[in-house]
């Protein structure tokens, strides 16, 4: 009986070591185990193709890929290892919708870049993550009713993440009720988008249909395309500012790199609630009613106002952008104490003591009660300004001359 059971529990020890849960042990002649801790390399890249991939059989790797973007992201959810420089997920071109298995909203809570393939080729022919589910997130933070809210991916603290060559958005976009939105992405952590287009497939879809909210979060894009029937970037605090005279809320960061850099909207490319701070150059503002405007309704109270930089100001904005083609005023300040710099943009011609080419050929600041095609103040906006004019002249560095060493005395 006592040998049976020796060559039985050698035989699950063999199995076991067979299956790498015994691994790297070592004897000595003395007969004492040396037991090495398996080693379980870092997640640093997982590749997701919705044609070939497949989420039972597949493990991440180039040649085994996920099939969809929710498994990638549950992966990285649930990694223990993670490599110092980060995780890559992978999307080959493709259609990443429901049909194909995809779980909306995607909600990714980590750190990761997200990447897809084929991108100048459209989003019929590059990497298209395209659906829409109830943003239970942005209704809890906001107190919102539910059914109220929907996205395709939610980014949320303390997630760091980066988009870039990949089309995010819904063709398809059916709400519950006219009280309803949608939004392509949801940030209430921090995006860095480049050279990608949020809200695509979404042109001819019905009202209340979105670009990008940005409650509490940190937005910055280069090079990117951003569409929505009532906005293209909605940003607001769902918490008071309450550390720096231009407070802590979310922020707006665009520029223009190698790509496009169009934002296009039906009634406003950026609306926030007057606490965001917004820097934004080299854009160009299509289609919208107004191209900023600060007329949200805010869900915290706060008399903090943000920086707002399109050219010349506090935020580094180079300017550059592209005011032409609002419907009603390119920037419209409702709010008290809001300052905002334009300085070297392109303005509607001859409107507004601008000259013919849509220039400033001198710096003016408009105050409250300013009403114009390129720049509206209303009259209760006591202490609000919107400054235009030619970019500023560099200040010329000093030259420091060397002082001249006295030779040494001979002895």
């Amino acid at each position: 009986m006592q040998h049976w059971v020796a060559r039985f529990f050698f035989a699950v020890v063999a199995a076991l070591a067979a299956a790498g849960v015994i691994a790297g042990t070592a004897c000595t002649r003395w007969g004492t185990p040396n037991p090495v801790t398996p080693t379980v390399a870092p997640l640093s890249n997982l590749y997701v193709d919705a044609s070939v991939g497949s989420d039972t059989t597949g493990n991440g790797s180039m040649s085994k890929p996920y099939k969809t973007l929710t498994k990638a992201v549950a992966v990285l959810t649930a990694a223990k290892n993670i490599s110092p420089s980060g995780v890559t997920i992978t999307l080959a071109a493709g259609n990443y919708d429901s049909a194909n298995g995809e779980v909306f909203p995607i909600v990714v809570s980590k750190s990761v870049t997200i990447t897809g393939s084929n991108y100048v080729s459209g989003p019929k022919a590059g990497s298209f993550v395209n659906g829409l589910g109830e943003d239970t997130t942005f209704e809890q933070v906001v107190h919102a009713p539910p059914k109220s809210a929907y996205s395709t991916l939610d980014v949320i603290p303390p997630a760091a993440v980066s988009i870039g060559s990949l089309y995010l958005g819904a063709s398809k976009v059916k709400l519950p009720s006219a009280r309803a939105f949608y939004a392509s992405l949801d940030v209430l952590g921090t995006v860095t988008g480049g050279v990608a287009t949020f809200g695509a497939g979404i042109a001819s879809s019905p009202r209340n249909v979105d670009g990008v909210i940005v409650p509490g979060g940190s937005f910055s894009c280069a090079s990117c395309s951003i569409r929505g029937n009532d906005f293209g970037i909605g940003a607001l605090s769902v918490a008071p500012p309450t550390s720096s005279p231009s407070g802590t809320g979310p922020s707006v960061v665009l520029t223009h790199g190698q790509g496009d850099s169009t934002i296009s909207a039906g009634v406003a490319n950026i609306l926030t609630d007057g606490s965001i701070n917004v820097t934004v150059s080299g854009e160009t503002f299509a289609r919208a009613r107004y191209a900023y405007t600060d007329a949200l309704q805010g869900v915290v109270v706060t008399t903090l106002r943000g920086t707002v930089d399109f050219g010349g100001g506090a935020g580094g904005s180079s300017g550059g952008n592209d005011f032409i083609g609002a419907r009603s005023t390119e920037i419209l300040v409702t709010r008290r104490v809001e300052t905002v710099s334009a300085l070297d943009d392109i303005w509607n011609p001859n409107q507004q003591r601008s000259d013919r080419n849509g220039r400033y050929p001198r710096t003016i600041t408009f105050s409250a009660g300013a009403s114009g095609k390129n720049v509206t103040i209303r009259g209760n906006a006591t202490g609000s300004t919107v400054t235009v004019g030619p970019a500023p002249v560099p200040t010329p560095t000093p030259t420091i001359t060397p002082s001249t060493s006295p030779s040494p005395s001979p002895t």
